[in-house]
């Protein structure tokens, strides 16, 4: 078996696709160049849930799984509430719905995918979970009756089979936690589906809040209800050092980019950038946890930025498209 010293040729192919992706940018339409940039940021929101699932299972050792989400997320809630309580004051019923409604979507997520990392291991987590990959086309076509393109069926496949090279191993087997696990990928795909219908015609900064504070709360709930509160705020450094990185960079940073992002690209685009989350923790992994990146990581890793590539080029080349039919259509005089 070939053994790479490290993942250095990942890092750089992803280097790579954002310099293409920002030469591309380069005389396109307004919506294409928001397009990518929304893609970009996306690609930075996996970046940090990537390197957050190692941290993530070093503290589930120690914190039970409900508290660590309700002390997340209500954190992040406290952080944001003094920023942006006059625009969630003057929020309507139907953003305060829609924030609801994405939150309970992001709470299930997670709750499950927490739950299942008990009983299953990181690697079979990180692949279960990216099947949303698969799902959001599906889904979308579902809910809206809108194809979204064969290059989302195509880009999506691709990345699917990049994730089960990427993360799992020689035998696979579906036992408990990983079919909480597979609840979880379809919850994920529909909080990015609830995110695609109601962030283009709403606050995303009053979407992004009203989600978080609805996790913060749910998780706290059950976390009164099914977990033991004694010493419930009582923890190590380490502990509230891991949980004030998830409110910053996983949390408030990565939700608030995410639902705005989600106003200029696609759910498909979402689905496929949100899945080299299991890239990056494989990435982290060797440089904390000593894990070594094989001939078959590689290939699936280069087999998510495949599809990647793929759904990205798809949509500038339909926006080229567009822009010349339009503007041989504005030279046509009028009769």
């Amino acid at each position: 078996m070939v053994v790479f010293k490290g993942p250095v040729a990942v890092l750089g192919e992803v280097g790579r696709i954002i310099f293409f992706a920002e030469r591309l940018m380069m005389g396109q339409t307004g919506v294409t160049r928001k397009m990518i940039t929304a893609d970009i940021s996306l690609f930075f929101v996996a970046v940090f849930w990537g390197s957050n699932f190692v941290i993530m299972k070093e503290a589930l050792e120690v914190i039970a799984p409900f508290t660590y989400l309700g002390l997340r997320f209500l954190v992040a809630t406290l952080f944001l509430a003094p920023l942006f309580w006059k625009r969630v004051a003057r929020a309507s019923s139907q953003d305060l719905a829609a924030g609801c409604l994405i939150g309970f979507f992001l709470f299930a997520g997670f709750s499950f995918q927490t739950v299942g990392l008990l009983y299953t291991t990181p690697a079979k987590s990180g692949f279960i979970t990216g099947i949303a990959v698969v799902i959001v086309p599906f889904l979308y076509y579902l809910v809206t009756k809108r194809f979204p393109g064969w290059a989302a069926f195509v880009g999506g496949g691709l990345a699917a089979c990049g994730l089960y090279l990427l993360t799992v191993g020689d035998t696979f087997s579906l036992g408990f936690g990983d079919m909480l696990t597979l609840i979880s990928a379809f919850l994920f795909a529909s909080h990015i589906i609830a995110i695609a219908l109601h962030a283009p015609r709403r606050d995303p900064l009053v979407l992004a809040v009203i989600q978080i504070a609805f996790t913060g709360l749910a998780s706290t709930v059950m976390a009164l209800f099914f977990e033991s509160t004694a010493g419930m705020f009582i923890h190590p450094p380490l502990i509230w050092g891991a949980i004030l990185y998830a409110v910053l960079f996983c949390t408030i940073g990565a939700f608030v980019t995410q639902t705005t992002a989600q106003r200029f690209t696609p759910p498909a685009h979402v689905a496929l950038i949100l899945s080299l989350e299991a890239v990056f923790a494989g990435i982290f992994s060797y440089f904390f946890w000593g894990e070594l990146f094989t001939v078959r990581k590689l290939s699936g890793a280069m087999l998510i930025l495949l599809g990647i590539i793929i759904a990205e080029l798809s949509s500038v080349i339909a926006a080229k498209s567009a822009a010349r039919q339009a503007a041989m259509f504005s030279a046509v005089p009028p009769d």
